[in-house]
């Protein structure tokens, strides 16, 4: 195991990837949203996932618990899979600021796969406070209001658009670091489901 500095602490996250046929579709509604000319990041292929929590800076014993609390809880999970469909928006009505997309079948499932891992790991994490949970995938970030009634349209327009299906089968627990080029993402754990 590595040995961290004193008072070192890593931002975490918890996230579920998706494939890479999900990923293409996106791109797709990515390139539209671009059309827009509205003040966009768009999220890279590679950092496409399904949120499950932003769990904050943890430190070395943080993290160590959170690995021991969920190995054995997802082990128990069966897989699944969910269709990724709709697009929506975190943030005022006439203010979008993260743009992601749904899950259309499957939703019951991953929902309750999400609230039981925060329900099991609500004590270690400094961010796992108690509000509604909504599954997506972050495909981009509004940095101002800059065409944003032409980002809306597409938005709307774009609202039951269907991404694909994707298997569930493990979970991650990842690191973000900020870099001047946007977040770079590194596994600290994964979580397989149970093998069926």
């Amino acid at each position: 195991m590595r040995i961290w500095a004193l008072n070192m602490q890593k931002r975490c996250f918890l996230a579920i990837d998706v494939n890479d046929h999900v990923k293409m579709n996106v791109k797709v509604v990515q390139d539209h949203v671009k059309e827009s000319e509205a003040d966009v990041k768009i999220v890279e292929a590679e950092n496409l996932h399904f949120t499950v929590k932003f769990l904050g800076n943890l430190a070395e014993d943080q993290i160590e618990r959170i690995i021991a609390t969920l190995k054995p809880l997802l082990h128990d999970e069966l897989p699944s899979k969910v269709s990724v469909q709709g697009l929506g928006f975190f943030g005022p009505a006439d203010q979008p600021r993260v743009i992601w997309a749904g899950v259309g079948d499957g939703k019951p499932y991953i929902e309750g796969l999400f609230a039981r891992i925060l329900s099991a790991i609500r004590d270690i994490s400094p961010e796992n406070e108690e509000k509604e949970v909504i599954p997506h995938i972050t495909i981009a970030r509004v940095r101002s209001n800059k065409n944003i009634y032409k980002l809306k349209e597409i938005i709307s327009k774009e609202s039951e658009t269907f991404f694909g299906e994707t298997e569930i089968t493990e979970v991650k627990l990842k690191e973000s670091v900020l870099t001047p080029e946007g977040p770079r993402y590194a596994d600290i754990a994964v979580f397989p489901l149970r093998k069926v």
